[in-house]
């Protein structure tokens, strides 16, 4: 017999049911009182893509990039610093070029959850020239932000920021350092662990930045914003602060290897997709979205 249940799917049984002779139900259990219950039967989305970036697959690599062990790690980063090249290499080039072997460049295509190496550059090829050729302000700029909102609410960073809203309690005072939009979050930063108490102070320049540092030791937190994870000045100014013995935390657009080396903790404030162009103001929100993050964790331990 086939049955219709209420949400539409079919069911074939063969069962016996409980009065006697009649149709039959396949997979059918019976309840304690000698009643049929039908199986649990779960949709399929038809619109779910098998592979998870889509045309977000470096910015996939990004995000993952901290999780990565060594050897994959290596691979992340070449292709995030030369994806064109890495796109045309074969998987032994790719390992070269990495300094990876290629059981580790198997690893980590199936790790990114593609089934083969060609998997990964045609995904890798669509998402280069998608980047190349998709103005951002052809796309719906709530859409844009709410998707890098809603990135940094579920990143699995909630232990990391426990230990930098701990660190800031404990500190004398928390120096926060950025540059051109960058400057302005830090501003915003210092404005808001002010109101919760914390002796925070944001800087713009890198001399004045320079002069501050030499007040800096063990019971200071010291914070560097940047959309692209690495300046120069940035490099500098956490250098400064480490040689004083200073908590270091780089809140960041992404995540690189040599900025994982210089602070002693990275938080990621995913990039806007498409990315945004320069002068736009959208980066600012993910990072502010991180700063309330923070803050709920300052005010969980008051």
């Amino acid at each position: 017999m086939v049955l219709k249940a209420a949400h539409g799917c079919v069911l074939s049984c063969s069962e016996p049911m409980a009065s006697g002779p009649g149709p039959t139900r396949i997979g059918c259990k019976r309840t304690a009182q000698g009643r049929l219950r039908a199986p649990r039967l779960e949709k399929e989305d038809p619109m779910q893509e098998k592979h998870p970036f889509g045309h977000n697959v470096l910015t996939g690599i990004e995000a993952s990039r901290g999780d990565l062990p060594e050897a994959l790690a290596r691979i992340a980063d070449f292709i995030l610093r030369e994806p064109e090249v890495a796109v045309r290499a074969s998987m032994a080039e790719l390992a070269d070029l990495s300094g990876s072997g290629e059981a580790s460049i198997v690893r980590f295509y199936r790790r990114l959850g593609f089934d083969s190496f060609p998997d990964l550059k045609i995904a890798l090829a669509s998402d280069i020239a998608y980047r190349g050729h998709v103005d951002p302000r052809s796309h719906d700029l709530g859409t844009r932000i709410a998707e890098a909102v809603r990135a940094v609410i579920d990143a699995p960073q909630r232990d990391e920021l426990r230990q930098v809203a701990e660190r800031m309690v404990a500190a004398r005072h928390v120096d926060i350092f950025g540059s051109g939009l960058s400057g302005m979050i830090a501003g915003m930063f210092a404005y808001r662990l002010s109101w919760l108490g914390l002796v925070a102070r944001s800087f713009q320049d890198p001399v004045e930045t320079v002069e501050v540092a030499g007040a800096l030791d063990t019971r200071s937190v010291f914070v560097t914003i940047s959309e692209t994870g690495l300046t120069a000045h940035t490099r500098h100014m956490l250098t400064l602060a480490g040689e004083r013995g200073a908590y270091r935390v780089a809140v960041s657009g992404r995540r690189i290897a040599e900025l994982n080396k210089l602070c002693d903790m990275v938080l990621i404030a995913p990039p806007l997709s498409p990315l945004p162009e320069r002068g736009e103001l959208s980066p600012a929100v993910a990072k502010i979205v991180l700063c309330e993050l923070i803050a709920d964790e300052i005010e969980r331990l008051s």
